[in-house]
């Protein structure tokens, strides 16, 4: 791949990704992205396959460098769960706000199964299995009755909302009482 190519490639990646990320995989449009990079449509999927692909490479991108932020503020913060989840999840809602509803209604009903699938993967290994290896840090603090992984999954379910910027102006709760009640519950312990 030339010099010139990879950058095309690189301003088609970030032009789809603010589409994707805001309008979703079946309202956006690579005739829309093609025009706002400067280049034929044709040209787009001499760099992807198709829309499908672009998603995927859309998804791969940012899913690396939130993956390299988190296991940094992982290992930054690893000896205080509840200020590692703060700042994990601070850190997801400022720099990779995203619809969650909206990407899995994409997964479930746009996509291929086998594209789902790659999505979940790259899903898994980035936002996932960092908060997994934080429970695993703690696990002596937590119940030992469900599995770590699903600890992460439930806390990723809870944070979700908090992380579509449509809701950024109605949140009703702060991280940190988002993250005091899955740790603690809400009722007084006896």
């Amino acid at each position: 791949m030339t010099k010139k190519e990879a950058t095309t490639r690189e301003k088609i990646i970030a032009v789809a990704q603010i589409h994707f990320m805001r309008d979703g995989y079946n309202a956006t449009s690579t005739r829309h992205i093609s025009l706002e990079v400067g280049i034929t449509q044709p040209n787009l999927y001499h760099h992807f396959k198709n829309k499908e692909a672009l998603y995927v490479a859309v998804l791969e991108e940012v899913a690396h460098e939130a993956l390299n932020d988190l296991s940094r503020i992982k290992l930054q913060t690893d000896t205080d769960l509840t200020q590692a989840l703060i700042q994990m999840t601070s850190y997801l809602q400022e720099t990779h706000p995203f619809n969650f509803s909206m990407m899995m209604n994409d997964m479930k009903k746009e996509i291929s199964p086998e594209a789902s699938f790659a999505l979940y993967q790259i899903f898994k290994a980035a936002y996932l299995q960092p908060f997994i290896d934080l429970f695993t840090l703690h696990k002596e603090k937590l119940q030992s009755n469900y599995e770590i992984e699903r600890y992460a999954s439930h806390y990723f379910l809870l944070i979700s909302p908090y992380l579509n910027p449509d809701n950024l102006s109605y949140n009703p709760l702060s991280i940190e009482e988002i993250i005091n009640f899955f740790l603690y519950g809400i009722t007084n312990k006896k």
